[in-house]
């Protein structure tokens, strides 16, 4: 298994044409979005070269997991397509919120299965790329039983308002918490799927801090207390988000 994190213009294009591939089979295909892409190619307005990538992939080079992580101080999914779905919040605008999306854990020629535990090892490396960067909330538009396998998880998350429909699926935007209680519940899960054990959760959160904390960085960001970075940071190091 091989998980990393780059940049778009760190990537090498082969590479990087293997993951936009990999994202239309998954969403286009497998799951039937309606996305404004090439055929076979899935890319949009938010792919551009600040944009950091995540990506899984097995022993033979093909991807099985990926996710899309986009600073809140520019143009990204949930400002920019579901400003609804954050229920009169004021828009986050933070160097230290980012957002997670086109994130998915499948592979989309096999059976889809939760036994490898493949989505919280995904979320796991976004988890920790962001905590290396400074990033301490991260935003997501996706669907309710994401929401709760991420409870399940023991990952300390918070729903922003009540489900809309997208595409005839009922769609949340809900913010994860960059902390080390998060990882460390990822963590334990990824152990145990090394271990080809059954995993031992944590506790789950009710989630009240973590909204409490994007409140007080979102309402900073309209006072303009957050700066807008030139770009984002160059280092590399059947579940769907949007």
């Amino acid at each position: 298994m091989n998980f990393a994190c780059a940049r778009t213009a760190d990537i090498p294009q082969p590479l990087y044409r293997s993951l936009a591939q990999y994202r239309y089979q998954v969403f286009v295909e497998r799951l039937g979005w309606e996305l404004p892409s090439e055929p076979g190619h899935e890319q949009d307005q938010f792919d551009h070269p600040a944009t950091v990538h995540v990506m899984a992939r097995d022993a033979a080079g093909r991807f099985i997991g990926c996710g899309r992580l986009l600073p809140t101080t520019g143009p990204y999914l949930l400002e920019s397509v579901f400003p609804h779905l954050l229920n009169g919040l004021p828009v986050p605008r933070s160097e230290k919120v980012w957002e997670l999306s086109r994130f998915a854990a499948m592979d989309p020629n096999g059976p889809s299965h939760g036994r490898d535990h493949m989505a919280e090892r995904v979320l796991l490396q976004a988890l920790r790329f962001c905590a290396g960067h400074g990033v301490t909330h991260l935003l997501a538009v996706s669907t309710p039983p994401v929401e709760r396998l991420l409870l399940r998880a023991g990952v300390q998350c918070q729903r922003l308002g009540p489900p809309d429909m997208a595409g005839g699926k009922p769609v949340i935007a809900f913010v994860i918490a960059v902390t080390d209680v998060s990882i460390a519940a990822l963590a334990r899960i990824e152990a145990a799927a090394l271990r080809n054990e059954t995993p031992v959760r944590a506790p789950r959160s009710d989630g009240t801090d973590v909204l409490q904390g994007l409140l007080v960085l979102a309402h900073d960001g309209m006072d303009g207390a957050a700066p807008v970075p030139a770009g984002t940071p160059a280092g590399a190091v059947e579940t769907t988000l949007h």
